[in-house]
């Protein structure tokens, strides 16, 4: 059983380093912390520092989920320098037995606006860790503990570590993914190329973030190319050929002179590219590299953001000199390709030419995180902010979301935001399902973003995802079975799950944004189901055009006038009951005496008020309204819709709900 850890200083702890104030200073701060050892002082940038590690007690490492020491740099300076933060990277790097936390690092600077500094820097750069600030004065004179403990609450659980909606670039908050990137990395060690794909925010950058870093810290080289920047895609393919050699130049630091004017023209170029890359290899410790081709769908033909690569032979000449050199020179570098959209390896043939790199990488997706990747990612970015989960939340954060990591941590941010009080906090399913509901609403422009590349390129999968969220499984089951190929993609991008009992939307969140969004494009209703969705479409219409219509008589005839205008469209035999109502009774939204037969005669008496507003012909807009008048009322008259009837209902609906979204 370890010992448990209490205030005071190790019996090892030198202080004779330390000058007068920070003497004092270590001695309150052992009145709350075990101070373990001193660092050794640090020369940077021309200052002075020194720095410390102290252990926790058990109190602060229930709260705040830290176990091990925690770097704490000493800054006697008056004015704080971003390059002081510098310093604990450097401490970092001595501790070579990787005692200290990573998460959380201590400043103790004499600058008395130190926490207005930290604030700043921390919300220009959220991937720093968690940054506790003191000041000389603060720490000088006072062993409260408190002092500490309330810091703390104030830096852990005001800073939101779910709310990360770029790329992560460092490894502090980085979670999952280590056996695919541990696999992309062995592959190219062993001389094979590779495809990675995967809808957007799915970690796709981050994965290649972490691949350099991977191999950056072995000793390995890449070069990273990234083809939706228009300083690549503009490029002819043979000037691509020729930036790809000065990257690779940089990549390996050769100081072998390479001269490419005029021999990067198009006749010329392969055999150049040849060339310099060996000429270059050959200059320094011969090891391959990885070309990393990120938004790879930039510079492929049907997709590509520049015309030369949409429908030009570039993507053809480009990877005919890429693969025929890899082939001749195998150890020299190896390419991977990412993207939303792996056209680029699935087509045979591409802009009439067979393509060069299909078939000779192999293709994957980014993978979603499974239970208990959830469970570690979710369990230890809420415990340094004092939340703490139940069980089942995980369970649902996996369901709801199918593993999806930009959405499940956005999920979670909402519920850190919704919880204002006292930390540390539980959160139980009643939190979630209110959390969720909540995610639902507000979460159309992730959900679109994320379904955009399904939309865009692979329009059949997305109707066949669109007919399994609307529950009609047997539509989408004979489409699987004769066209298999569709369900690779869904399965691929994690939107669909397969199983001998059939197949079901992964992605609980994007079944139920469909079901909702293309609940009016639903197939095979029951006569129940066409009566409520007619019903409540023509009710929702009629209630809005109301509003409308009121709005448009006012502006272009005042309240009294427009009054008159509405009531002469009333026939005689109800006009005469309706005399006591004012404009805004007549037309009220919720309450109005009128009927829809009312709101047509309107239209018809008063065309030229309503023309702007419907944007099509008279006829046109009376034959509709009246259409919906005559046969979009079966609730009322107990009666049923022949199919006919009801696709023509919606066509109308479908109009006069884009005009209302217009106006209302």
């Amino acid at each position: 059983m370890s010992r448990k850890t209490t205030p005071g200083f190790h019996p090892k702890f030198d202080t004779s380093n330390f000058g007068r104030e920070e003497k004092e200073i270590l001695s309150n701060v052992s009145k709350s912390w075990f101070l373990t050892r001193p660092g050794r002082d640090v020369s940077f940038s021309g200052a002075q520092y020194r720095y410390f590690l102290m252990k926790p007690t058990p109190d602060f490492m229930e709260m705040f989920n830290i176990e091990r020491e925690i770097i704490t740099v000493f800054s006697p300076y008056d004015n704080f320098q971003p390059r002081t933060l510098d310093v604990f990277g450097w401490a970092e790097s001595e501790l070579t037995d990787f005692r200290a936390e990573s998460i959380c690092r201590i400043l103790i600077s004499k600058d008395p606006d130190i926490e207005e500094r930290v604030d700043s820097m921390l919300n220009s750069d959220p991937e720093q860790p968690i940054i506790i600030p003191f000041t000389y004065n603060e720490l000088k004179g006072s062993n409260d503990g408190y002092l500490f403990m309330n810091k703390f609450r104030k830096y852990f659980y005001s800073r939101n570590l779910f709310d990360f909606k770029s790329p992560l670039k460092s490894d502090l908050y980085f979670f999952g993914r280590s056996h695919l990137i541990h696999e992309i990395v062995s592959r190219h060690k062993d001389g094979e190329h590779t495809g990675l794909f995967g809808l957007r925010k799915s970690g796709k950058t981050s994965i290649i973030y972490a691949i350099e870093r991977t191999l950056g810290a072995n000793g390995g080289n890449y070069i990273s190319i990234d083809c939706e920047s228009p300083s690549i895609h503009l490029l002819r393919w043979n000037e691509l050929l020729e930036k790809v050699v000065k990257l690779y130049r940089d990549s390996i630091n050769s100081k072998v002179k390479i001269d490419t004017d005029g021999r990067y023209e198009e006749k010329y170029a392969a055999d150049s590219f040849e060339e310099d890359i060996l000429k270059l290899y050959r200059s320094k410790k011969k090891q391959s590299t990885l070309f990393l081709f990120d938004e790879i769908e930039r510079i492929t033909p049907g997709t590509a953001s520049s015309e030369h690569w949409d429908i030009g032979n570039d993507f053809v000449y480009f990877w005919q000199t890429l693969r025929g050199f890899y082939q001749r020179n195998p150890n020299v570098f190896t390419y991977m390709l990412v993207g939303t959209n792996p056209s680029c390896v699935e087509n045979s043939m591409i802009v009439g030419h067979e393509n060069p790199i299909y078939s000779s990488i192999p293709a994957q997706y980014v993978p979603t995180f499974d239970l208990e990747t959830v469970r570690k990612m979710v369990g230890k970015l809420g415990s340094y902010m004092g939340l703490y989960f139940d069980d089942i939340v995980y369970s649902k954060l996996t369901e709801d979301f199918g593993g999806h990591p930009f959405l499940i941590r956005q999920a979670c941010s909402l519920m850190h935001e919704d919880q204002k009080g006292e930390r540390p906090q539980r959160v139980d399913k009643a939190l979630y399902q209110k959390i969720k509901t909540r995610f639902t609403e507000n979460s159309a422009n992730y959900l679109d973003m994320i379904m955009e590349v399904l939309q865009q390129w692979y329009p059949d999968e997305y109707e066949m995802l669109k007919y399994l969220s609307q529950g009609a499984n047997n539509e989408f089951e004979e489409l699987a079975k004769g066209n298999p190929e569709l369900t690779q993609h869904l399965i691929g991008y994690g939107l669909i799950q397969s199983s001998q009992n059939g197949y079901v939307v992964n992605i609980e969140v994007v079944r139920e944004y469909l079901a909702e969004k293309y609940k009016y494009k639903r197939i095979n209703l029951s006569d129940e189901e066409m009566v409520a969705e007619v019903s409540q479409r023509r009710n929702r219409i009629e209630k809005s055009l109301r509003k409308i219509f009121k709005t448009a008589l006012k502006l272009n005839h005042g309240k009294a006038r427009a009054r008159d205008k509405m009531l002469q469209a009333i026939p005689q035999d109800r006009r005469e009951k309706l005399q006591g109502f004012e404009l805004d009774d007549l037309l009220a939204s919720n309450e109005s005496p009128l009927y829809f037969s009312d709101l047509v005669n309107l239209v018809k008496k008063e065309w030229p008020e309503f023309e702007n507003i419907f944007g099509i012909e008279k006829g046109k807009a009376v034959h509709m309204l009246q259409d919906v008048n005559d046969i979009g009322r079966p609730d009322a008259h107990a009666k049923t819709l022949n199919k006919v009837d009801f696709d023509q209902l919606r066509i109308h609906f479908e109009r006069l709900e884009a005009v209302i979204s217009e106006w209302d």
